[in-house]
């Protein structure tokens, strides 16, 4: 919607026509792309069906195998809130198996971005692998040393060593050949725009045994400089994606309820109703970002929250309340606002897809530098909906 109102003129109008004759239950199941009887019979002879369906197979991508989820005692996981704990139950068998049945295997994890070092620490004390964990700040890793300190080890327990380092091109070539001159996987769980690159050209530069990586925030990413890296795109001029198309692909897929989309639709329409108003108002073309607001503001009166706004972009104005409001009601704003709602819903079909389409990139990346690689969904998406990993294996 940054372009409204160019931008609604590449939706084909009659896509708009039939989700305009769908209640809000109807919306809310083609969101979440569960095509029941009941909508399935108003949408199945359209196009726009055939756009769900194709978007939904070229999104589809296999689960993992893992054979039994590990049974760590509570220790392992003290301090770590469900959506980490999930990602760790799961990520630890894998790297146990590839240690198992990689020769030669690797004796060391290196874990980029890692935080306070919740996943280093059960790598190491529990999977008793050895496990670095980089990160550039000082008071996560601080905390991550005491826990350390704080918690007991069991027999056969391998270290855990923090290195403080903010991990980027620029970072010293003898400090990364340093760390990754032991034989290593390089793991990076949720590494945040460009600092996937960055690992997986480090990684791959130091011939890391093994590599598994999840991206996320890729929205962060520079559209010239960061996509794409595979010389497979760039030879044969793949479609690039500029930072619309990028924070498309960041978009959440998790599951959910009613109600959250219920919540969502109002905010949806309250900003397009403020960028509506400004652009009619103060004749201003371009969208604003006025950034997030509170769930309750959302929930509380249109004209409350359209001051607010106003204040914030400090747009000296006299409307009353009784206006703001009957702005907001007014029969054609609602129409408008209804119609850029199914717009971005439209638009949204395509999000899983634009991500897997950054991450295939990847992957020729570091098959063309000599790795096996598979691409598989790991976590629940209700849990964590960052949860397709790259696995790639050096060959031997």
């Amino acid at each position: 919607m940054n372009e409204f109102p160019d931008s609604m003129e590449f939706y084909p109008k009659e896509w708009i026509d039939l989700l305009s004759n769908l209640n809000q239950e109807e919306l809310f199941a083609i969101d979440c792309k569960d095509l029941t009887p009941q909508v399935l019979g108003k949408i199945c002879k359209s196009s726009f069906y055939n756009f769900v369906l194709e978007a939904i197979g070229l999104s589809s991508i296999a689960q993992v195998s893992i054979q039994s989820i590990p049974k760590f005692e509570n220790w392992a996981y003290n301090g770590i809130k469900l959506k980490k704990r999930h990602e760790i139950e799961r990520i630890i068998p894998i790297i146990q198996e590839i240690q198992k049945t990689m020769n030669p295997s690797f004796d060391t994890v290196i874990d980029i971005g890692g935080g306070v070092g919740h996943l280093s620490r059960v790598i190491a004390h529990y999977a008793n692998i050895e496990a670095i964990s980089i990160d550039q700040n000082v008071a996560f890793q601080k905390i991550g040393l005491e826990r350390l300190n704080k918690f007991r080890k069991l027999d056969g327990s391998k270290n855990v060593t923090f290195i403080n380092l903010p991990f980027s091109l620029e970072t010293s070539q003898h400090q990364i050949k340093t760390i990754f001159q032991k034989r290593n996987l390089c793991l990076g769980l949720h590494t945040c725009g460009a600092l996937a690159n960055t690992l997986l050209t480090t990684a791959s530069a130091n011939y890391s045994k093994a590599i598994l990586n999840f991206g996320c925030c890729y929205h962060h990413l520079d559209p010239i400089k960061d996509f794409p890296i595979s010389s497979f795109y760039q030879k044969n001029n793949f479609q690039k994606i500029n930072l619309y198309g990028f924070s498309l692909a960041t978009r959440s897929h998790a599951q959910e309820d009613f109600s959250a989309f219920k919540t969502k639709e109002r905010v949806k329409y309250y900003r397009y109703a403020l960028h509506l108003f400004v652009l009619e108002h103060f004749n201003n073309k371009y969208f604003t970002d006025v950034g997030e607001c509170p769930i309750k503001v959302y929930w509380g009166s249109f004209s409350q929250y359209l001051r607010g706004k106003l204040d914030e972009l400090k747009l000296n104005h006299e409307f009353s309340d009784e206006y703001l409001e009957a702005f907001y009601l007014r029969p054609q704003t609602q129409k408008t606002l209804k119609k850029m709602f199914i717009a971005n819903l439209i638009r949204w079909q395509l999000g899983r897809c634009l991500e897997i389409y950054i991450l295939m990139d990847r992957c020729l990346y570091l098959e063309e530098r000599g790795y096996d690689v598979f691409i598989e969904q790991y976590f629940k998406e209700a849990l964590s909906p960052r949860n397709i990993g790259i696995l790639a294996l050096l060959k031997t």
